[in-house]
């Protein structure tokens, strides 16, 4: 039975359950934060079958455990557990995260506000009236889609082989989300790759989600992949002279707004970067 280690005394855990979970870079960005704070908590990975997600959030309430970020395969499930939830785990389904209301546990998802956040910091762009491509209808397309519709997105395009998920994907968006292909990518101010397309460790490392020749000097090109800091995509649109932005700085804000909702602390964000991108670049 998976559960949470026994903290040192005076610590509060928090912790990022799923199944795998070892590779994660959460650790490194939490407890870089916690140490740059000065404050006594510390952050581990919980390795938790399907079957425990319910026995980890009883624990939660007997423990020291001041949030938890949940990854691949409980955030439906911890979403369904929990009896009260944000208004973007009731829209996706799914839960990143959980925080405390004194005693009562709060499902949250952070994705969504985590890139819009890394998308105005890198580009000093607004979001509102622009046109977006996403390449992908997996959770991260959901996410960025609801995201960019409640942002006053001025269209949401979603290209998907898979037309049904396309269209489940661009619902989300609102009025502004509808159903479309790469070879449209050229009139969009953003693309966005949310497939694995371009991920190491996969076998799809040079694998690229649109032809080059689809992409302008003039758009923003973002990639939600984080390893490598630069995918093929990446590079490719950066040497036409568009724009571009990686997945770093989704992952790093969505993480600080965790960090905030557990702690009622600014996270510092420099030292979260810094830390994963030392990371990931060993």
């Amino acid at each position: 039975m998976a559960k949470f280690p026994t903290p040192p005394k005076g610590k509060t855990i928090a912790a990022v359950i799923g199944h795998p979970v070892q590779h994660s870079l959460s650790p490194t960005i939490y407890n870089a934060a916690f140490s740059f704070d000065q404050i006594d908590w510390i952050y581990v990975a919980v390795e938790v079958l399907k079957g425990d997600v319910q026995l980890i959030l009883d624990e939660m309430h007997a423990l020291p455990v001041g949030g938890l970020s949940v990854t691949m395969p409980h955030k439906e499930t911890v979403a369904n557990l929990l009896n009260r939830c944000t208004h973007q785990v009731k829209k996706l389904g799914v839960a990143n995260c959980v925080y405390r209301d004194g005693d009562t546990l709060i499902g949250h998802n952070t994705d969504g506000e985590g890139f819009l956040r890394s998308l105005k910091e890198e580009t000093n762009e607004e979001v509102a009236g622009k046109t977006y491509l996403i390449i992908g209808a997996g959770g991260a397309a959901r996410a960025v889609s609801l995201a960019l519709g409640e942002s006053g997105a001025k269209e949401v395009v979603i290209a998907n082989r898979d037309e049904a998920k396309a269209s489940s994907v661009a619902l989300l968006a609102g009025p502004s989300g509808r159903v479309g292909n790469i070879s449209e990518a050229h009139s969009a101010d953003v693309i966005i790759n949310a497939t694995p397309l371009g991920m190491g460790g996969t076998g799809n490392e040079k694998q690229l989600p649109l032809p080059i020749t689809n992409i302008q000097k003039e758009q923003i090109v973002v990639d939600l992949i984080y390893n490598p800091l630069e995918t093929p995509l990446l590079n490719s649109a950066r040497l036409i002279g568009a724009r571009t932005v990686n997945g770093i700085g989704m992952l790093v804000h969505q993480a600080a707004l965790q960090y905030a909702l557990w702690t009622g602390k600014e996270a510092p964000l420099d030292v979260m970067f810094d830390a994963v991108t030392k990371k990931i670049s060993q």
